[in-house]
């Protein structure tokens, strides 16, 4: 782990032993992942395990009451790879944990075109319809990751709309009900890309800036912490229990520092 790992990890291990565990009232902490290799299927059954015994499971758009004795957490996937259907869905079986799995919908079937943070990530494949259709539907939700995987940002507004519009569009007749979730490509987005997302009809919109959600909140906008089946159990169990929430408060105040010119 780089220098800065472990410094953002001992402020993480600070922060919930002391403004952690003294927060008022149960909030609830949304996972993501992207690839779950073979070689790392045992270390995500352990996480999965510690979930279970430990952690109140609910799914990424839960809005009523969180446990008040552990921690809340909820499972997702950015990109639907493949080998999240071969190795991360049959865990979650035997646990019964639900899980919400992003579905970039231009790519199915197909390696991935855009750009791979990973080497896990630049050998996988998006699962086919036909694989996504048959995902156990009492655990497993489905939402949008736009159709071609853009920096949303990027984009002039109608093309916004149109990935974001398509994409639910092509979920719906794929699964048969309604598609309300999604999550933004890189967690790129500005306030133009998330007025494109309700106008849309998405009900919860996911980022990627960790965040602990207190319940009954509704608003549409919802942060979430990077989990990895390569990640220690210690780092694991600290962003599982919400200790990397100080980070956006962290970035908002090194961009109100300006530095003292000479």
């Amino acid at each position: 782990m780089a220098l800065n790992g472990r410094l953002k990890t001992m402020i993480a291990g600070c922060w919930d032993a002391t403004i952690g565990s003294a927060r008022r009232g149960p909030k609830l902490t949304i996972l993501y992942y992207h690839a779950v290799a073979g070689r790392h299927a045992a270390a995500f059954e352990q996480q999965m395990r510690y979930l279970k015994d430990h952690c109140n499971v609910v799914a990424a758009d839960h809005e009523g009451p969180l446990a008040t004795n552990r921690a809340n957490v909820a499972i997702t996937f950015d990109d639907a790879f493949q080998s999240v259907g071969d190795h991360a869905v049959p865990v979650l079986a035997r646990h019964g944990l639900p899980a919400t799995i992003f579905v970039p919908t231009g790519w199915l079937g197909r390696p991935p075109g855009w750009q791979m943070e990973t080497d896990d990530d630049r050998v996988e494949t998006v699962m086919s319809a036909a694989q996504i259709a048959a995902l156990p539907r009492d655990l497993i939700a489905i939402g949008s990751h736009t159709v071609d995987h853009p920096r949303l940002s990027q984009l002039t507004p109608d093309e916004q709309f149109g990935q974001l519009a398509t994409s639910r569009a092509a979920l719906q007749t794929m699964m048969g009900h309604d598609v309300d979730t999604l999550a933004f490509p890189y967690g790129d987005y500005d306030a133009g890309v998330v007025d494109q997302a309700r106008a849309a009809g998405y009900r919860f919109i996911y980022t990627v800036f960790p965040q602990s959600i207190a319940a009954g909140d509704s608003t549409p906008l919802r942060g979430r912490t990077a989990a990895d089946p390569a990640d220690p159990m210690h780092l694991f169990m600290l962003k599982a229990r919400g200790a990397f929430e100080w980070m956006p408060l962290a970035s908002r105040l090194k961009h109100m520092v300006r530095p003292v010119r000479p």
